[in-house]
């Protein structure tokens, strides 16, 4: 089975189909995968795991991105495009050319570089199953009431308050985490993603953090030999 159609049987058919329409004649010559527009073309941008996540539309989401990454060390060495984003607004990125993999993560008002690219595979044309792993967004079993996901649950509880969201909406808090809001229920609204992500990244600079800036969050002084540890295993 190819992996589009494994995509197909893992998410299954969107809700309602959100047809791409003439997005992908705007972005064609840009460099991008030949196997993105499969994607696109058959699924469109829309949303599936009950609206948990949206296959994104890189018209809506290329300016957004370009004001996330504005102030880190890759912002200018690539054009770059999102895959997916969640309920929350957490996308993942990709470069066209290096291949450069990065994430964007609102609740946490940051940046993850995964220091990780595939521009071996795009240097020899073989760039597409790197590209297609990554529409593959969580696993349905994760994305369920009863789930340990922090966020999965927070996605009922929001959807049980507010209601579904339509497409580009994500929930999200008001006021933004920079101005003191939480990731939690009470502060929590239906809101316009481009519009929001583009507004909180102006208000204050998204951080940029690797894994190494992480394991120091996580585990303070000697972090490099606790990774260094953990990698061995």
């Amino acid at each position: 089975m190819k992996p589009i159609d494994e995509f197909r049987a893992e998410y299954g058919a969107p809700k309602v189909f959100v047809s791409p329409d003439s997005a992908l004649d705007a972005i064609k010559g840009r460099g991008l995968p030949a196997v993105a527009f499969d994607y696109w073309s058959k699924f469109g941008f829309s949303r599936f795991l009950g609206g948990y996540f949206q296959i994104t539309n890189l018209a809506k989401y290329t300016d957004v991105i370009e004001k996330w990454i504005s102030g880190s060390h890759f912002s200018s060495v690539d054009s770059y495009f999102s895959i997916t984003i969640d309920a929350f607004g957490r996308m993942q990125c990709l470069g066209v050319r290096c291949g450069h993999v990065f994430d964007l993560d609102p609740p946490n008002h940051a940046v993850y570089d995964r220091e990780d690219s595939n521009e071996a595979d795009i240097r020899n044309g073989n760039e597409g199953p790197f590209l297609e792993q990554m529409f593959f967004s969580g696993l349905p079993e994760d994305v369920a009431p009863e789930t340990d996901d922090y966020y999965s649950k927070l996605s009922f509880s929001a959807k049980d308050k507010l209601g579904e969201f339509g497409p580009d909406q994500i929930y999200a808090p008001i006021p933004a985490i920079s101005l003191g809001g939480q990731m939690r229920i009470e502060d929590l609204q239906i809101v316009d993603a481009p519009s929001y992500l583009t507004m909180v990244a102006e208000i204050a600079p998204p951080r940029v953090m690797t894994m190494k800036d992480l394991t120091h969050l996580a585990f303070g002084n000697g972090a490099e030999d606790i990774l260094a540890g953990l990698l061995k295993k």
